[in-house]
């Protein structure tokens, strides 16, 4: 079989047969693509490790004759450091399981690539609150898609909003005046200082959103509005929301 290297994070994994695991890797020069890792789960395999969640690693693959290439070595050049705090895991998946969803398998796309390998090192970055890299990883992929929310004027009357609180609507697109919101109940109640962090998180100025000092209850809704956008436009719920969810509500 014809091997290729390249470098690639894992995104999903599944165990198949007594001993295999099958992959869902992000490759920066291949795309997204699906590997089988055969015998990883045997004791005494050298590539168990390295087939964990996350990590990321300089990959020898073959191609195999069906949809599935085949890992033959995989050197790490980043571990997964997120499997002894499980809010970090949560946003960490949340990060894979949306890259998953968006991306098409074999389009390669280096930008996005460094996007995904940044998100889960910020997820791991113990200065910062997971949800930060989630919020911001959320509204790249939102842009991806092509939907912008409206953050200026309101998303149905067009007025130009003041600067006060305001609610935001996924089915409608961005904020709302007060009077327009009566329209959305389920649109969410966004502060002054929430709407200038959706700003901030708009304008793709990755060294403004690094300063901002984001407390929990603004990311609590930051993170109620990137889900209610996500919903919107999959037209599905993550499912690592749930996960993340019901570690956040959880007796300490």
């Amino acid at each position: 079989m014809a091997t290729y290297n390249d470098e690639g994070i894992v995104l999903r994994r599944i165990d198949y047969g007594e001993a295999d695991r099958i992959l869902t890797v992000l490759t920066r020069r291949h795309g997204k693509i699906g590997v089988i890792a055969r015998a990883v789960r045997r004791p005494q395999s050298r590539l168990a490790s390295r087939t964990d969640l996350f990590v990321r690693s300089n990959m020898q693959l073959a191609r195999g004759r069906g949809e599935l290439d085949v890992l033959t070595q995989a050197e790490p050049i980043a571990s997964s450091p997120h499997a002894s705090d499980p809010r970090r895991a949560a946003c960490a998946s949340l990060c894979a399981e949306l890259t998953d969803r968006v991306l098409e398998d074999h389009h390669p796309d280096d930008e996005i690539y460094t996007l995904v390998a940044d998100a889960l090192v910020a997820c791991a970055d113990t200065s910062r609150d997971p949800r930060a890299a989630v919020v911001w990883f959320g509204r790249r992929m939102i842009d991806r898609l092509g939907y912008a929310p409206q953050l200026y004027d309101c998303a149905a009357c067009g007025r130009r909003l003041g600067e006060q609180a305001a609610r935001f609507s996924a089915e409608g697109g961005g904020l709302l005046c007060p009077q327009c919101a009566a329209h959305d109940p389920a649109a969410i109640e966004c502060s002054v200082r929430v709407i200038k962090c959706l700003r901030v998180a708009a304008s793709d100025d990755t060294s403004l959103w690094a300063r901002l000092q984001l407390d929990p209850a603004t990311l609590a809704v930051l993170e109620r509005v990137t889900e209610a956008e996500l919903a919107q436009h999959l037209d599905r719920r993550l499912r690592s929301f749930d996960v993340l969810r019901a570690l956040e509500t959880a007796p300490s």
